[in-house]
């Protein structure tokens, strides 16, 4: 690629070798994508001063990854710098309706085929306690096989 002189002489044969890999699982990383979800979405403006909302969460045209939270965080950026400008902010998306009339009788669900409570079992970072790794290794036991010798 003329893009990448460095590489150009490289090949299939190249040097780069894979030395260890690991699939990593997360329950529910991604939401359903199904045609509509987006104006649940929450801008990235807030009626709050000086609070601006970045995320893959946000809404912006990509799924919760990393694309959508890039593009989640430029959005942001724009909304801060037209801020700093004087601009006027972009309108807040509303609330939908029947979320507000929902609200008060909510009761949350436990989320399906998570093990566990703790940051790791949603894919955050976290220490890993005994009791987490034993979740883990039930739940995604290749995280723990041996790297392959080159």
């Amino acid at each position: 690629d003329d893009k990448w002189p460095a590489t150009s002489e490289q090949g299939p044969g190249g040097q780069a070798k894979l030395r260890k890999y690991a699939v990593v699982k997360v329950p529910r990383s991604v939401y359903a994508a199904i045609p509509g979800r987006n104006k649940y979405r929450p801008s990235q403006t807030t009626p709050i001063p000086h609070f601006t909302m970045a995320g893959d969460w946000t809404s912006q045209k990509f799924l919760g990854s990393m694309e959508g939270a890039v593009l989640g965080g430029k959005l942001a950026a724009e909304v801060v710098a037209n801020r700093a400008l004087g601009n006027p902010d972009k309108p807040i998306k509303d609330i939908q309706q029947h979320i507000i009339d929902a609200a008060p009788s909510h009761v949350p669900k436990a989320p399906i085929g998570v093990k566990g409570d703790g940051a790791i079992a949603f894919g955050a970072g976290a220490q890993l306690s005994k009791k987490n790794e034993a979740l883990l290794k039930e739940s995604d036991p290749a995280q723990f096989d041996a790297p392959v010798a080159v």
